[in-house]
């Protein structure tokens, strides 16, 4: 009953989940609750500003899914991190590598061309340079009608979107998603395509490592291009390999970080690093940022790892990247 009293409202506000699988709200709880050895639902409702009551449905939600365990009616313990997303973690990756094997299998296939008698399903092109790929793009995105999903990882051929034919997809209501390899973020030539496409109101998230370039247009066709030497793009519209590099887009952009996270996420830093975070990004040397705040080097250099554990990154870029898109900083 207590299910039925609060399950529409509370789905309908509930935002979507994040790489944990868990909602913001959920996830902020499961955190508190790691940081104790067990917790209450009044001192939980307490930490994190939920109702006592909201609190238990959350808690259970946690019990149901995995994340922790009821040690007495109203005391909650959480389960280890390693344990219930370990597993999880290790399948999502083997799908991903499975998706990815069988789609270079197909394409392997697809190269080799029909057999004896045979009839290929569908057309595929290799387009070489970095200035037929480029056109190739634009025919192929222009010819879109309903949905574009786009692998961006370096090295890139592809300039700053032209704007009136993003302004034309969007026009007929073409839907852009682009997930962007996290490493874009660490060079500059990039950093225009990155904030074009965070302002035009595309879809866009972050992936650790892309295994490859992509672009599906409508499910009918895809372009991806093949890794070292001389550009090189394979385009096809068979009907399997499309269907399994969409396959692998939706598993990737499923765990992918998205680029407009709210500031009103769980995560939240104290004065004091967002005064360490705003030297560090106005250029001050670890050095120079010990003396202006009287602390040691080696502090500094602690508290910024925290920051970059905190904010799941693995440089400093990153690290400024999603402090100026969580509101970390003025």
């Amino acid at each position: 009953m207590a299910d039925q009293a609060h399950g529409d409202e509370p789905f309908e506000a509930r935002q979507p989940p994040g790489p944990t699988g868990l909602d913001p709200e959920a996830e902020g709880l499961y955190r508190l609750l790691l940081s104790k050895s067990d917790g209450s639902v009044s001192q939980l409702a307490a930490d994190s500003g939920l109702p006592p009551g909201r609190t238990r449905d959350v808690l259970m939600r946690l019990v149901d899914d995995g994340f922790a365990t009821m040690v007495a009616d109203s005391s909650f313990r959480a389960v280890g991190p390693d344990t219930v997303l370990g597993g999880r973690i290790a399948s999502q990756l083997g799908d991903v590598l499975g998706e990815y094997e069988a789609l270079r299998e197909l394409l392997e296939i697809h190269r080799a061309g029909p057999g004896p008698g045979g009839r290929e399903q569908g057309s595929w092109e290799v387009v070489s340079g970095p200035v037929a790929i480029r056109s190739r793009l634009r025919q192929l995105k222009a010819s879109a009608e309903k949905r574009l999903r786009t692998f961006v990882r370096p090295p890139m051929v592809l300039p700053v979107p032209e704007t009136a034919l993003h302004e034309g997809l969007q026009a007929r209501g073409v839907c852009h998603r682009i997930l962007f390899d996290r490493s874009v973020l660490d060079i500059d030539p990039y950093s225009d395509y990155l904030r074009h496409a965070l302002a035009s109101g595309d879809e866009v998230r972050f992936a650790k490592r892309l295994p490859l370039k992509l672009l599906i247009v409508d499910d009918k066709t895809a372009l991806m291009e093949e890794g070292g030497g001389r550009p090189k793009a394979i385009v096809t519209s068979n009907r399997s390999i499309v269907e399994l590099a969409g396959a692998l887009f939706d598993q990737l952009w499923s765990a992918g970080i998205p680029a407009t996270t709210a500031s009103s996420s769980a995560q939240r830093i104290d004065e004091d690093d967002a005064v360490l975070l705003g030297l560090l990004i106005a250029g001050l040397t670890d050095q120079s940022i010990a003396s202006k705040l009287g602390i040691g080097l080696r502090t500094v250099q602690r508290r910024v790892r925290e920051l970059m554990d905190l904010a799941d990154v693995d440089t400093r870029i990153q690290l400024g990247w999603h402090a100026a898109k969580n509101g970390w900083v003025p």
